[in-house]
C-alpha cells in the first residue's frame, strides 16, 4: 500500500534535511532559521520535520551545515511497493522527453537492521524501477555511486535536479518513506568561498566559512536592523558570511593590524563577487578596549572565534595546557566586561572558544562562570548533545584543538 503526503499544491508538507557531519550544530543552526520544529525522524544525519511551510531552496542558501533538503512524496510497506511507488512518481516530477536520468540514496529512518537491508538492495531497487520506466517506452539512466548515499557533487554534476530525479529513501521500523531531493549544497560556491579569498591565514587556525556561517545564523539576528561585532575577526569570515546573509550593520576588529587589513582585503572581494554594497566598520583595537570606540548599547549580536592560544605542537602537557586556557580565560573575562558595556540588552553572543585535546581527553576553557559575571546567561541548547559545560563541540579527529561553541544572551 502506498500512502501520498503531498500533491504538488500543498504548502504544508513532510520535508526532509539531511544534515552535514558535526549533526548537533547543523540541526542547532536548522531550527535557528526556521523555527520549532514537528520531527518525524530525527536521528544521525536525518531530520523530517511535519508541517513545514517555507521554500526549501531559499532556506538552503541560508545554511552552512545542512547538505540536502527535500520533500516526503510517499510512504510504503514493502521494497516491491517502493519500486512501484517510484516508478510511479517519476514521471509525474520532471517531463520525460530524452533520457531521463534518476539516482536512489538511503538515508536512515531510525531503524537500523532495516537500513542495512535496503542499502544491500540499493542497486537491485535501482535496475528494477529502470526496467519499468523502459518499458513504458521511457530511455533511462540509473545514476549510482560506490556509497549508499549519493554526494551533492553527483547530484549536481549528472543535473539531478534540472533533468532527472534524486529520490531519498528511509527505513523505519513500519514503513519506508520515499522523498524527493529539492536542493543540494553548492559545493562549488563554497570551495570558493573557503580557498578563493585574497587573504587565508592556516597558522591562525581559520574559522571555517561554514562553521562562520552557521554561528552567524545561530545567533538569530535580524540582518535588516541588527549591528553585528566580530571582536576577533581574524581574515574576515564572520563578517564575509553575515554580508552573504544580508546583515547591512557590521563591525570588525582585532588587535593585530594585519588581521583588519586582511579582513578589508577579504570583505572587498566579496563586495565584488556579489555586488554587496555593505562596508563593515574596521577597528584596531583589543578586545578588552571596544568601549573606548563603540556605544553603549549600540551592538546587537557578537559572533566571534575568541583568541585560540599559541598553535599547538603536540609535545605539551596536562599542566603547560591548563595554564594556557587559564591564561587566555583572564583574557576573555575581560572581554566580557567590555562586551557588557556596548551590547543592548537581550543581545546574544555566539562564541568560539578552544578546547585542548591532551592523553585522549579534552580540556574546556571555563567561559560560563566568567560570563555570568557580567550578566551574560548560557542560552542552552535544545534536541542536541553538548558538552558538560553546555558548549556544542566542533572538530575533526586528530585535531589538537577543538573548538566549543556557546550561545549566551545579555540579561
Amino acid at each position: 500500500m502506498v500512502t501520498s503526503f503531498i500533491s504538488a499544491l500543498d504548502n504544508n508538507m513532510q520535508a526532509f534535511f539531511i544534515l552535514g557531519t558535526n549533526r548537533e550544530l547543523a540541526r542547532t543552526e536548522l531550527t535557528s532559521v526556521i523555527g520549532d520544529v514537528k520531527p518525524v525522524v530525527d536521528t544521525e544525519d536525518v531530520l523530517i520535520v511535519d508541517d513545514f511551510d517555507g521554500n526549501l531552496g531559499s532556506v538552503h542558501t541560508k545554511l552552512g551545515g545542512t547538505i540536502k533538503t527535500g520533500v516526503i512524496y510517499a510512504s510504503v510497506k514493502t521494497q516491491d511497493e517502493l519500486i512501484d511507488a517510484i516508478a510511479g512518481l517519476a514521471p509525474t516530477l520532471r517531463e520525460m522527453d530524452g533520457k531521463f536520468k534518476f539516482g536512489i540514496s538511503v538515508y536512515t529512518g531510525g531503524h537500523r537492521g532495516k537500513l542495512t537491508a535496503l542499502r544491500a538492495q540499493t542497486q537491485r531497487v535501482g535496475i528494477k524501477i529502470k526496467q519499468k520506466l523502459k518499458e513504458n517506452g521511457q530511455s533511462v539512466r540509473l545514476v549510482t555511486s560506490k556509497i549508499p548515499v549519493l554526494s551533492s557533487v553527483i547530484v549536481t554534476k549528472q543535473k539531478l535536479l534540472e533533468r532527472g530525479v534524486e529520490f531519498c529513501v528511509f527505513p523505519m521500523a513500519d514503513e519506508i518513506l520515499i522523498g524527493v531531493t529539492e536542493s543540494v549544497q553548492d559545493f562549488e560556491e563554497w570551495g570558493e568561498r573557503d580557498f578563493e579569498r585574497p587573504k587565508r591565514d592556516a597558522k591562525r587556525g581559520m574559522l571555517p566559512p561554514k562553521l562562520a556561517r552557521m554561528m552567524v545564523n545561530m545567533a538569530s539576528g535580524n540582518p535588516e536592523t541588527d549591528t553585528l561585532l566580530d571582536p576577533f575577526c581574524g581574515v574576515g569570515t564572520v563578517l564575509t558570511e553575515a554580508m552573504e546573509l544580508g546583515y547591512k550593520h557590521l563591525i570588525g576588529s582585532d588587535i593585530d593590524e594585519i588581521a583588519v587589513d586582511a579582513t578589508r582585503e577579504n570583505v572587498a572581494w566579496e563586495k565584488k563577487r556579489t555586488d554587496n554594497s555593505v562596508e563593515p566598520q574596521m577597528i584596531t583595537v583589543r578586545a578588552q578596549d571596544l568601549a573606548t570606540f563603540l556605544a553603549p548599547h549600540s551592538v546587537d549580536r557578537i559572533v566571534a572565534e575568541l583568541h585560540l592560544g599559541k598553535p599547538r605542537t603536540g609535545d605539551e602537557g596536562r599542566e603547560e595546557l591548563e595554564e594556557r586556557l587559564e591564561e587566555l580565560v583572564a583574557m576573555y573575562t575581560e572581554s566580557f566586561r567590555a562586551f557588557a558595556g556596548i551590547v543592548a540588552k537581550g543581545a546574544t553572543l555566539v562564541l568560539a572558544v578552544p578546547a585542548y585535546v591532551v592523553d585522549g581527553s579534552v580540556i574546556p576553557a571555563g567561559v560560563v562562570d566568567r560570563a555570568k559575571m557580567f550578566g551574560f546567561e548560557l542560552i542552552p541548547y535544545e534536541d542536541v548533545e553538548t558538552t558538560s559545560m553546555g558548549a556544542l563541540r566542533y572538530g575533526r579527529r586528530g585535531q589538537m584543538v577543538l573548538r566549543d561553541i556557546y550561545r549566551f544572551k545579555k540579561v
